[in-house]
C-alpha cells in the first residue's frame, strides 16, 4: 500500500472511530470499539486494550483483537500485569509509548497467547496520568512503523477522552439516584412520623424540626449542582448573582460551564433557569434540567445555545416519560454563548424558553432586549427548534438574564407587581454603579418593594458587564 494510501485509509479509520465513539455509553463499549471498530480496521492481527482496576493496581485485559478474542466479547485467559511488569506494564509506569522491532532482543518482552517479534504499545492517558494502555504484536520483525504509533496514539486519545466522559456522567447519574434516593427515604420517613404523631404539640414540633432538617439537607444537596462563587469569579471577574429562593429549596437555578469548541474558540455558557414549582418539587426537577444542560454539552458535545436547549428538551421529556403518570413540568431558561477574544468586542449567543435578555450599551438610555422563544423545556404542542440570537458586544456593554421572580413580586404602596417596566429603569439608573454595587441596588430595591408581604417566587437575576 502506497504512503498516499496508507494515510487515507488511517483517515478513514480515524473518522469511522470517532462516529462509533458517540454511540458509545459504557466503558466496555469503548474498549472494545477499540479493538473491533479502529484496530481491526488498520489490518493488525492482534490487539490487547487494558485498563487499570479500581485500586490502580494492577493492568487487566479489558478488550482483544484476534487470537485473544475467539469468539463475541470473550477474552482468551485473560492476564493481569502490575506496573513495570512486561513491555505493556513499562508503558503504564513512564506513561510513554514503545515501539519494539525485535522482541526476541528486548528482556522485558513477556508471552501472553503466543511469542510474536513485534510489539506496540501506547499508553491511553487522561490529564498525564496513565488510565489503561492498547497493545499489539505481530510475528514479523519490524511489523510496525512510526506512521502506526501515531495513529495508535491519536486512537488512544479519543479513548480516554470519551471514557473520561463516561466515568463523569456515571458519577452525575448515581449522584442524581442518590439524592432520589435520600429524597424517597425521607419521604418515607416523614409519612410514618406523621401517622404517628398527633398525640401532643411536643410531638407536632418534633415533626416540623425533622421536616425541616430534612429539607435544608435537601438545600445542601442542591447547592452541590450550583456553581460555587470562586468558580465563577474564576470564569466572570465583572458580574453579580442574586439567587433568593422563595422556599429552603428552590425551582430556580443558575449554570455555568467554560467551553472549547471544534475551531480552538474558547468561552463561558452562562444561564438563569425557572423550573415549575418552587420548593421541594421545583428543587427536584431543577436537579433534572440542571443534569440535562450538563449532559448537553459534556456528552454530546453542543455549544450553540438553541441547539443545547433543543437537546435538553429531548432529555428532560424522556426522563419525564419513565414515570407512569403524565408530568407536565419543565423549564423556562435565559441561555448565553460569551466568546471573548483579542479584540474590542465580544461574541454573545442567546437563546431562551420564555425568559429574554436584556442589554444595556454602554452610556445607553434604553434596554435592549431580545426576546425568548414561546415555548418551555419540556411537553409542548408544535414544538419548534429553540433560535440562537448572535450579538456584538464592546467594552462596557452590561446584559442581564433571570427568572420571573423579581418582576412578579407583589408589593409597593398598592400591592402591585414590580413589572419589567419597572426593572429596565431600575437597571438603567445604576448603570454608573460596579456590579459588586449594582447586586446591592437591585437587592435592596426588591426587598423594599416588598417589605412586608410574602415572597411570591423563587428569585434569580444575573448580570455581566464586558
Amino acid at each position: 500500500m502506497s504512503d498516499l494510501l496508507k494515510r487515507s485509509h488511517y483517515l478513514e479509520v480515524i473518522n469511522s472511530f470517532a462516529v462509533q465513539l458517540l454511540k458509545f455509553s459504557t466503558v466496555d463499549e469503548i474498549v472494545w470499539g477499540v479493538a473491533k471498530h479502529a484496530i481491526a480496521k488498520l489490518g493488525f492481527i492482534d490487539c490487547v486494550v487494558y485498563l487499570f482496576d479500581e485500586n490502580n493496581e494492577f493492568l487487566i485485559q479489558r478488550a482483544a483483537h484476534g487470537p485473544k478474542n475467539p469468539i463475541d466479547f470473550d477474552i482468551d485467559n485473560p492476564i493481569k500485569l502490575k506496573v513495570g511488569q512486561g513491555i505493556c506494564g513499562h508503558v503504564a509506569a513512564t506513561g510513554k509509548p514503545e515501539l519494539i522491532s525485535d522482541t526476541s532482543s528486548d528482556a522485558r518482552y513477556q508471552i501472553d497467547d503466543a511469542s510474536r517479534l513485534s510489539e506496540i504499545a501506547v499508553p491511553i492517558l487522561s490529564e498525564g496520568k496513565v488510565i489503561g494502555v492498547i497493545d499489539s504484536e505481530h510475528p514479523e520483525k519490524d511489523f510496525y512503523s512510526e506512521e502506526d504509533l501515531q495513529m495508535l496514539t491519536t486512537i488512544a486519545a479519543m479513548a480516554s477522552s470519551k471514557i473520561v466522559e463516561t466515568h463523569i456522567q456515571e458519577k452525575l447519574r448515581n449522584h442524581q439516584k442518590e439524592l432520589e434516593k435520600q429524597v424517597e427515604e425521607r419521604t418515607q420517613e416523614l409519612t410514618a412520623t406523621i401517622g404517628k404523631l398527633e398525640e401532643s404539640n411536643i410531638e407536632k414540633e418534633n415533626l416540623l424540626r425533622e421536616i425541616t432538617d430534612s429539607i435544608s439537607y435537601a438545600k445542601s444537596i442542591q447547592k452541590a449542582i450550583l456553581p460555587s462563587d470562586k468558580r465563577v469569579n474564576e470564569c466572570l471577574q465583572e458580574c453579580f448573582i442574586i439567587y433568593k429562593p422563595k422556599d429552603i429549596v428552590a425551582g430556580d437555578f443558575y449554570w455555568l460551564e467554560p467551553f472549547k469548541d471544534s475551531s480552538g474558540t474558547e468561552g463561558i455558557l452562562l444561564a438563569a433557569a425557572d423550573c415549575t414549582g418552587h420548593g421541594v418539587p421545583g428543587a427536584m426537577v431543577s436537579v433534572i434540567c440542571n443534569n440535562a444542560l450538563n449532559r448537553a454539552v459534556r456528552e454530546y458535545k453542543i455549544f450553540e445555545p438553541g441547539k443545547i436547549l433543543d437537546q435538553c428538551r429531548e432529555i428532560v421529556i424522556k426522563e419525564f416519560e419513565k414515570s407512569e403518570v403524565e408530568v407536565k413540568d419543565g423549564m423556562d431558561i435565559a441561555l448565553v454563548s460569551l466568546a471573548l477574544n483579542t479584540h474590542s468586542h465580544s461574541v454573545l449567543k442567546y437563546a431562551g424558553a420564555h425568559n429574554p435578555l436584556w442589554i444595556v450599551r454602554n452610556g445607553g438610555t434604553t434596554v435592549e432586549e431580545i426576546k425568548a422563544d414561546k415555548q418551555p423545556i419540556g411537553k409542548f404542542d408544535s414544538p419548534q427548534p429553540y433560535q440562537t440570537h448572535k450579538i456584538q458586544l464592546n467594552k462596557g456593554d452590561v446584559f442581564y438574564i433571570f427568572s420571573d421572580g423579581y418582576t412578579d413580586q407583589f408589593g409597593g404602596p398598592k400591592g402591585k407587581k414590580y413589572k419589567a417596566k419597572a426593572f429596565k429603569e431600575l437597571l438603567l439608573s445604576i448603570q454608573n454603579l460596579s456590579m459588586v454595587e449594582q447586586k446591592s441596588a437591585i437587592d435592596k430595591t426588591f426587598e423594599n418593594w416588598k417589605d412586608k408581604l410574602d415572597q411570591v417566587d423563587d428569585v434569580c437575576v444575573i448580570g455581566v458587564r464586558i
